[in-house]
């Protein structure tokens, strides 16, 4: 009976520490899921990269809203390809940072609308993801490759 109820036991605390493993916080680099999605095979248009203060021109984000970001987008403001990672500097700045990606979504549906329509449908089928303290988005041809690889480095 003692062997049983060991058991038993035993089985239930592993259970409850895979449970308690599973709501881990990503510790991947901002850059490593840019390189995991541009990497994937997707096609995109040319990219460059959004570096250190861009990011508050390009998106409208505050640098106390992140710990950690990589982007890049096209280079020609014709096409809508872009990607961006951003980790939140805490759980409240997740829906900021959702909401600042989900504005610039929108501006660049308002400039790509009228005269490129093909863009404009990228930016109509992406979306704002979240996962933990990370806030993305992926826009191009074929962004659900490159979401699928980015996902995966999670």
């Amino acid at each position: 009976m003692k062997k049983l109820l060991s058991a038993i036991l035993a089985a239930v605390s592993a259970g409850m520490m895979l449970c308690s493993c599973s709501g881990k916080e990503s510790n991947t680099a901002a850059s490593e899921l840019l390189e995991a999605a541009t990497g994937s095979g997707a096609a995109f248009e040319e990219l460059v990269s959004v570096e250190g203060s861009d990011i508050k021109y390009t998106y409208d984000i505050d640098e106390s809203l992140y710990d950690d970001f990589a982007a890049s987008v096209a280079g020609n403001m014709a096409f809508a390809d872009e990607i961006v990672f951003v980790k939140a500097s805490s759980d409240e700045a997740v829906e900021k940072l959702q909401s600042a990606l989900e504005a610039r979504v929108e501006s660049r549906k308002e400039t790509l609308k009228s005269y490129a329509p093909d863009e404009y449908d990228k930016l109509c089928s992406s979306e704002v993801k979240t996962n933990g303290k990370y806030v993305y988005l992926v826009v191009g041809a074929d962004s659900k490759t490159a979401l699928k690889a980015a996902e995966k480095a999670f």
